[in-house]
């Protein structure tokens, strides 16, 4: 199984991308054409398989609901996934809540992969919090891959700071402990069946003085870290109290721009530079030119079939495919309204960090002029 990033750091500029130029051209082109000449089917799904989660996150409001009435079956999840809507699908992602805590993980992977056989890549988000479950789940999933020919396999693991920090904000008994042990399990386990592992953290005013030690913790793990904005969406944070606390004071965004200009730019994945150098314009008003294939290649499927846009609103929904065929709803003058209305009021000052490498694949352009303009900033400064 081919792991996509052996490093901590991957350049950009590679034989392997460079042959790949042709194909970044076209799609390019496409998504740009996408939502003015046509409308395409959904490339990349993120699947919630539940709603349930074992941390209590001080940015997140998922753990408030520990029902289980509404997850799908694996069966039904296959269901739905045989729809023609998902018939150019990509990849995509086993999330929740905390997907681990379905002991029938696997069993969810296989329907839709036997749904979509075309799919080539999969993806878990997990917080780590339980290291024999997450190892085991991880296991299963790699066979899963294994059988039905999923050539990356990648595994996410939370990871919102060092120490007690990451304790603090996950609200978790030895928090960083559990995770930590985690990794060790998985990276034990990378060396015997390749998967690539990395981990993401949710930069916040918790956790603004402990970046560069959870970034100095990524090098020594050899563990890629994607820094992301917390978002203070009503679907993520439910209370004001909460939303209150943390939202990034002038002062808090002074210190972040210094981190991530100086201390943390050199061991950023190449991917997240481009996002935080654009982040702190668009918190300054200026209007968002990072591209996003959230609006058009795709869509965000609930436990209990709800599909949605993304997260940066709660009326963001389509529709749930138990109700209604996927395509009726993907492509039904209630979608069409719902992307101009976002491409209008959301897109322009959005700061949520999404999947920018994948973003980047279909829209190179944005990249390409980034990496020129490093290099000329580069020369200049000789």
């Amino acid at each position: 199984m081919k792991a996509e990033a052996p490093q901590v750091r991957r350049g950009p500029i590679t034989i392997e991308n460079l042959l790949k130029l042709p194909l970044y051209f076209v799609r390019g082109i496409k998504y740009h054409a996408a939502g003015r000449i046509y409308t395409p089917k959904p490339l990349y799904v993120t699947l919630s398989v539940t709603s349930r989660c074992n941390s209590r996150c001080v940015m997140c409001s998922y753990w408030q609901s520990q029902d289980n009435d509404d997850e799908l079956t694996p069966s039904e999840f296959g269901e739905i996934f045989r729809n023609p809507l998902f018939g150019s699908l990509e990849r995509f992602a086993l999330s929740g809540g905390e997907p681990t805590l379905r002991n029938d993980l696997a069993q969810i992977a296989q329907a839709i992969l036997d749904s979509c056989p075309q799919i080539k890549k999969m993806s878990l988000l997990t917080n780590g919090l339980e290291p024999t479950a997450v190892t085991q789940r991880v296991e299963e999933l790699l066979a899963v891959c294994k059988r039905k020919g999923v050539s990356t396999f990648s595994v996410s693991v939370s990871l919102d700071g060092y120490g007690a920090t990451h304790q603090r904000i996950r609200r978790v008994p030895q928090a960083f402990e559990r995770t930590s042990e985690t990794i060790k399990r998985l990276k034990k386990l990378q060396h015997e069946t390749p998967f690539y592992l990395s981990s993401t953290c949710v930069v916040q005013p918790l956790n603004i003085g402990n970046l560069a030690q959870v970034s100095v913790f990524g090098q020594e793990q050899e563990l890629p870290i994607t820094f992301s904005p917390v978002c203070l969406s009503d679907f993520l944070v439910k209370d004001t109290a909460s939303k209150t606390a943390l939202t990034f004071s002038d002062k808090h965004l002074s210190e972040l721009k210094m981190l991530f200009e100086h201390k943390l730019q050199p061991n950023l994945m190449p991917s997240n530079v481009p996002f935080w150098r654009e982040y702190f314009s668009i918190i300054g008003g200026e209007r968002r030119k990072l591209p996003c294939f959230m609006l058009y290649h795709y869509a965000s499927m609930g436990s209990d079939g709800t599909l949605r846009m993304c997260a940066a609103d709660n009326s963001l929904v389509y529709g749930n495919a138990l109700d209604e065929p996927a395509d009726k709803i993907w492509y039904s003058q209630k979608a069409r309204e719902l992307r101009k209305r976002v491409e209008k009021y959301f897109c322009p000052k959005c700061t949520i960090c999404c999947n920018t490498p994948f973003s980047f694949t279909h829209e190179f352009f944005y990249y390409a002029g980034f990496l020129l303009k490093e290099k000329s900033r580069k020369l200049l400064w000789k």
